[in-house]
């Protein structure tokens, strides 16, 4: 097994009961250590960096080793086998065979400290998270627990597949998957979003690390890479085979995969984020031209899949997409360096983003100037890396202009906007698009408009059926949004989404905010509320 520090200082690697303390992954060891049984966990916690292994047999206890010499400065006995579930921080967590009785234990220093906690129910499954907090898996619900005070902090409403399943974590996000499927999901712990990602062969394993937004898949066609803030799939060229240990290592923005072979004394180490980092991705659709050679070796794996028996193949990547294609998805990961770089208070200027993707259509579709377009890119930039919600003064300082901050430009004339207590934020509606999932509530009937009518206008029903109405409709402007959710989001959507909004039921009140040039038609006829009934008749 390979494991690292949370700040990439340390790399550990173990065979059998031989463990090495390697710096920053590079040979010579600076320090190893025989274990005095086979069955014992190794954790790395911090920080500062320090090693923890946990041994069952011939007495249970936990013994904290500090590098650079590993030398045991601490030993906690304990009063039943045990073994680690979870790490977060300085902090394991410690779990008996039956997951009946719950442990967390502290390292500080040259010391240890143990503090029992009791879900009250039945745990399926712990998983350490960031900021010293920890997922368990009750009976019917998911709690997030504080691993300082030992109390429940709150509870996670995530739709996640039914057992058996694999759980973890990477920076800001839970992975899932189910044994011998090429699903993976993601979830974003800020919103609770999932993700559906179809990788075309069954996932075995995966590697993940807590400071790391990127996961890798191992297959038996090959490694994977998945970054989970940009939703980008790339094979990862690699001198892997199958069995190999396997690891992350972070060094601030740069991420390697660690990896050795059998008789092998220094690690291999293949850049998966940052620096050297791999470029070709797949596209949710793939072109007739060639992307890479990455692309193209994943092409091939989910083609095979599909061969060995794979209508599901089909159906769960088209489950994956909205019908809006995402033609190129390496657009986000430049976002993803300045929004690490600008959420940090860091200077950082705003990167310049390829049009032919989810953002560039968008900007057209709505002519926005290329302050605005700055602007959208900056605050999308802070939702993909956690922060939707930024201070007015700090966007403004980002970009060098007080205007679209303080709501006085183009974004706030389009609704994009939601503003309060001193912070700014993209509204959700504006973040699925660029997400490239599918609105919520509208559907979206015709093809490209050809008569796009800003403002609101009544059509009567006459006694006509809503199939009727819809296809009228769509004959005259080539592409409607029938609103199936609250009017305001649906004209908010419908404008995004470059289509003439359709009420077939008038509402109660006239939808705010408008968005500049939206268009509205409300079907209706006499009874209808009073500012319906004064709307222009449509023409």
């Amino acid at each position: 097994m390979i494991a690292t520090s949370l700040d990439g200082q340390w790399a550990i690697i173990r065979r059998g009961r031989e463990v090495v303390l390697l710096e920053r992954g590079v040979a010579p060891p600076v320090a190893q250590i025989t274990l005095d049984d086979d069955d014992v966990d190794i954790a790395m916690v911090g920080p500062p960096a320090m090693m923890c292994t946990i041994t069952r047999t011939p007495s249970p206890a936990l013994t904290l080793y500090l590098p650079p010499h590993l030398e045991a400065v601490s030993r906690l006995e304990l009063e039943t086998p045990m073994h680690l579930a979870g790490v977060t921080g300085t902090r394991m967590v410690l779990a008996t065979p039956d997951r009946k009785h719950i442990t967390v234990v502290r390292a500080a220093g040259r010391g240890l400290a143990a503090q029992k906690i009791d879900p009250g129910t039945p745990i399926e499954f712990i998983v350490g998270l960031e900021r010293n907090q920890v997922l368990f898996g009750l009976l019917k619900k998911l709690e997030v627990w504080d691993a300082v005070s030992s109390r429940p902090l709150l509870r996670l409403q995530l739709q996640l597949p039914s057992p058996p399943r694999s759980i973890g974590a990477a920076q800001g996000h839970l992975w899932v998957t189910r044994p011998g499927s090429d699903e993976v999901l993601i979830y974003r712990l800020s919103d609770g979003r999932p993700f559906r990602h179809v990788v075309g062969a069954p996932v075995e394993d995966v590697i993940c690390h807590a400071a790391s937004p990127v996961i890798v898949l191992v297959t038996s066609q090959g490694l994977v890479r998945l970054h989970c803030l940009a939703h980008s799939l790339s094979v990862l060229d690699a001198p892997w085979t199958t069995g190999m240990p396997l690891a992350q290592l972070v060094a601030g923005d740069d991420i390697s995969l660690l990896g050795i072979g059998a008789g092998e004394s220094e690690p291999w180490r293949a850049p998966i984020s940052g620096a050297g980092a791999p470029v070709g991705t797949i596209s949710a659709e793939p072109s007739d031209q060639p992307v890479g050679a990455a692309a193209d070796r994943l092409r091939e794996m989910r083609e095979r899949a599909a061969r060995g028996g794979g209508e599901l193949v089909a159906d769960l990547a088209g489950a994956q997409r909205p019908a809006s294609v995402v033609r190129n998805r390496t657009w986000r990961e430049p976002l993803v360096a300045f929004g690490l770089e600008a959420s940090r208070g860091n200077e950082a200027e705003v990167p310049i983003i390829a049009v032919d993707n989810e953002l560039g259509e968008l900007t057209h579709r709505l002519g926005l100037s290329g302050s605005a377009r700055r602007a959208l890119l900056a605050l999308y930039a802070l939702y993909i890396v956690g922060e939707p919600a930024i201070s007015i003064a700090r966007v403004s300082q980002v970009l060098g202009d007080w205007t679209e901050a303080l709501g006085q430009g183009e974004l706030h004339a389009l609704a994009m906007l939601r503003r309060r207590d001193g912070r700014v934020s993209l509204r959700a509606s504006v973040t699925d698009l660029l997400d490239g999932t599918s609105p919520r509530a509208i559907r979206v009937v015709g093809s490209a408009s050809r008569a796009h009518r800003p403002g609101a206008t009544r059509f009567p029903r006459d006694g006509r059926s809503d199939l009727a109405i819809e296809t009228d409709l769509a004959t005259q402007l080539g592409r409607i949004a029938v609103i199936e959710g609250a009017p305001a989001l649906g004209l908010l959507e419908a404008r995004l989404h470059g289509a003439t909004a359709v009420a077939l039921a008038p509402p109660f009140a006239r939808p705010l905010p408008w968005p500049r040039d939206a268009g509205l038609v409300v079907v209706a006829d006499g009874g209808a509320p009073a500012w319906v009934a004064a709307l222009p008749a449509f023409s």
